[in-house]
């Protein structure tokens, strides 16, 4: 939904307006941007995948935020027809993202401390600490390869929502490992490898603690999850971790005109979510270029040419033709339309410059670039 008569929803001058209430605003569909179906990956990052899964090790993902690393695992997932979770409109990976103080016990399980303290403090004994355990993505993958019989014989069967009757393989995606205290990386590895985890706090003195593993039977699959890590490269990792796991570095990919031998373009990637045609106009001026085409020219203009502190990435792009399509429609007219062109350049300043002094010379940024002939 586009605003009432081409009006804005919010106009900020301290008043209330009565063509535009809460109702009016637009429903926001995860599909729109996020369906893996629209997922294109280069064939480096398809050999980096399948190397992952023959050897059965976790594949880091580095590259610029917004190129689209967490979104390989959602791809993954759903082109293997995973089992998707009743509620979810197609699979989707078991997802964890690191914080600065995350600790390699929480992607396995969280423990409410606090809460069994006061729980024992009334019940006693008799509290059972098993209320106050919760499986975050890589525990959850372990219980799903387990099935719902050894969880059960494990005693943890009620501790988990939705676990399925039969065995199950997930996908797991740890999100910006690179945030996560130094050693992190290193101890999520060792468990990663070992496909276990202790949970000290059900320790019971004739057995110890508890300890969730995958079957190493002969004969019988362990089901292991699909791990997929992604890193910013905000910090290095450890050089024992990178040992560990199938690298690939996601670029940007190449614009058409550049692309060579390359077999996804950057235009390829906005064609296939949009769903829409960008058509190649020999070099008109700016100003006579078709929304699309100037949309991509501008994008590649900010990113090779404009020395920006922070260069637009692909998800920025995608979310301003997004814009553009909802406001204008699938066969927009081309830059020459004023109203167009006040929209084309109003909503490019403030999805594509995210730092305060980029935004400063945006202005004049695409005034050079509307005034280019060719």
């Amino acid at each position: 939904m586009t605003p009432t008569n081409n009006q804005p929803f919010y106009n900020g001058k301290g008043q209330q307006s009565a063509e535009q209430k809460w109702t009016d605003l637009p429903d926001f569909k995860d599909d729109d941007l996020t369906h893996p179906g629209g997922y294109l990956a280069s064939p480096g990052l398809v050999a980096a995948v399948n190397v992952a899964l023959e050897l059965g090790m976790p594949l880091l993902l580095t590259g610029e935020p917004g190129c689209g690393k967490s979104q390989l695992a959602y791809s993954l997932a759903w082109e293997l027809m995973f089992p998707k979770h009743p509620q979810d409109p197609w699979p989707k990976p078991l997802s964890f993202t690191v914080k600065s103080d995350t600790q390699s016990r929480d992607l396995f399980y969280n423990f409410d401390t606090l809460g069994r303290f006061r729980a024992a403090r009334v019940e006693g004994d008799s509290a059972d600490a098993r209320l106050y355990l919760r499986f975050e993505a890589l525990g959850l993958a372990i219980l799903r390869s387990l099935g719902i019989a050894a969880v059960g014989q494990l005693g943890l069967k009620d501790c988990v929502e939705g676990l399925p009757e039969e065995r199950q393989r997930s996908v797991v995606l740890i999100d910006e490992i690179d945030k996560a205290p130094r050693e992190v990386p290193n101890d999520i590895l060792n468990e990663i490898e070992r496909m276990s985890f202790e949970i000290p706090e059900l320790f019971e003195p004739k057995k110890g603690r508890a300890t969730v593993a995958l079957s190493r039977g002969e004969g019988q699959p362990q089901f292991r999850p699909v791990v997929v890590i992604t890193s910013n490269r905000e910090k290095e990792l450890p050089e024992a971790f990178l040992r560990r796991c199938v690298y690939y570095h996601l670029d940007i990919p190449p614009f058409r005109a550049n692309a060579k031998d390359a077999t996804v373009t950057i235009e390829d990637i906005i064609e296939k979510r949009l769903k829409i045609k960008i058509l190649a106009e020999d070099k008109k001026p700016s100003l006579e270029k078709s929304v699309w085409l100037a949309g991509m020219s501008v994008f590649q203009f900010l990113r090779e040419e404009a020395s920006l502190s922070k260069p637009p990435s692909t998800a920025e792009l995608l979310n301003w033709m997004l814009l553009l399509q909802k406001r204008l429609g699938n066969s927009p007219p081309s830059l020459q339309n004023e109203a167009t062109r006040s929209l084309f350049c109003s909503s490019a300043l403030v999805t594509l410059f995210k730092f305060k002094g980029d935004q400063e010379r945006a202005k004049r940024l695409l005034d050079d670039w509307l005034a280019r002939t060719a």
